[in-house]
């Protein structure tokens, strides 16, 4: 085989690589994100990359008719699917964690791609009836964690059935790619093998996420994520109160668990009435507005009951923003920008006061955490080391 070069050529043909999610905008959540990123950055060096996804605007409720749209520079195949128990509890996801049932004409549409990447592991539809595609298959799994997802599901919740999951679940893909030395372990206890599995930490766009040019506004901060209890946006919400300095919290995210939607609302609600903080919730954004409370926020605050560390983390550190979180910091080795605290709200709010009283330090995290997403973090890395990945898998 010829060697290689970017952009990158496959049997004199430019690569093509169709990049297959489950949702897709207007859905809008991190694998949605992360998916449309790749295809732009694979796009912009040169290989043509598509993405695959579900007809539907609504979670979970696709409809049955084949669509192609434009994003941008990429084609978007929305396939059709049905979800046969749209208001029941579905036992193909208990078991195997389908949510709807794709058109089997959606494997045909393989045949003009190289490489087919799933993105996502939260739903196993469209790897699960495409296992038998002849081509080359990678599961970027981006939702791994000890404590959420499908690893605490199947080894806490419902172990009975991690003996039917292991068995499915290695054969899904020719291979495993995780942003972290601990996914590859949790991965090896839902059977996936070493050899399978790669690492490859989730870039950053540091053009765009960087810091602005006029300063901070004092004391705001900053929780993004959809509003879903795994995020633990009620433990900011009871910390808020212990806070001595008057504070202005900025929510950015989608209203996920409408139940849950109503409990911060009430909660924000008392909150407010008490005259010394203000709440705002300001909707799901994409990243160009994003991009600007980063920037003026104080503290990015990642109250995360299951999740170490996600994309606004690394989106917040570009903007030269500290964090308080109950996650793990980013760097094993070195500082990240991250202050680290435990998920009960009385050490929250000491960690998101200590930031606040101490302007040097909110500045010195900030930088580190700037210095350490240029290092190594920035999408022109991320995006050779994944082609290079992708060539390791066509030469075998």
């Amino acid at each position: 085989m010829n060697s290689w070069s970017y952009p990158l050529k496959f049997s004199s043909v430019a690569m093509r690589i169709l990049l297959v999610t489950p949702s897709y905008f207007p859905i809008i959540g991190g694998s949605e994100v992360l998916t449309q990123v790749l295809a732009t950055k694979l796009n912009e060096i040169g290989i043509d990359a598509d993405i695959m996804t579900y007809n539907m605007d609504k979670k979970w409720c696709p409809a049955w008719k084949e669509e192609r749209i434009r994003d941008g520079t990429i084609d978007v195949l929305r396939m059709p699917g049905i979800n046969l128990l749209p208001r029941l509890p579905n036992p193909l996801f208990s078991l195997l964690r389908i949510n709807a049932l794709p058109s089997p004409v959606f494997v045909k549409r393989f045949r003009t791609y190289d490489m087919v990447h799933f993105v996502g592991e939260a739903d196993l539809s469209f790897p699960l009836f495409s296992c038998f595609a002849d081509k080359p298959r990678l599961m970027h799994c981006v939702g791994i964690f000890r404590y959420g997802g499908i690893y605490r599901y199947y080894t806490h919740q419902r172990p009975y059935l991690l003996r039917l999951f292991r068995r499915f679940f290695a054969h899904l893909a020719d291979k495993y790619l995780v942003s972290s030395n601990e996914e590859q372990v949790l991965l090896s206890d839902l059977g996936i093998r070493e050899s399978k599995v790669s690492i490859l930490p989730l870039g950053v766009d540091i053009n765009l996420f960087r810091p602005g040019v006029d300063k901070k506004t004092e004391n705001l901060l900053l929780f993004v994520g959809r509003i879903d209890r795994i995020k633990g946006l009620h433990t900011l919400m009871e910390a808020l109160p212990l806070i001595g300095s008057p504070v202005q919290l900025a929510i950015i995210g989608s209203r996920w668990d409408q139940e849950y939607v109503k409990e911060i609302e009430a909660m924000s609600q008392v909150i407010t009435k008490k005259g010394i903080h203000r709440v705002m919730f300001l909707g799901a954004m994409d990243q160009k507005e994003i991009v600007f409370w980063y920037q003026k926020a104080s503290i990015l605050v990642c109250p995360y009951l299951y999740e170490t560390h996600s994309n606004v983390v690394r989106e917040a550190l570009a903007c030269g923003t500290p964090i308080a979180s109950t996650g793990s910091h980013m760097s094993e080795e070195g500082a990240d920008g991250i202050l680290l605290t435990s998920k009960h709200p009385e050490k929250l709010a000491e960690a998101i006061e200590r930031l606040l009283r101490n302007k040097e330090m909110r500045e010195k995290y900030g930088k580190e955490g700037r210095a350490y997403v240029e290092r190594n973090l920035s999408w022109d890395s991320i995006i050779k080391r994944l082609v290079d990945l992708y060539k390791e898998m066509l030469d075998n």
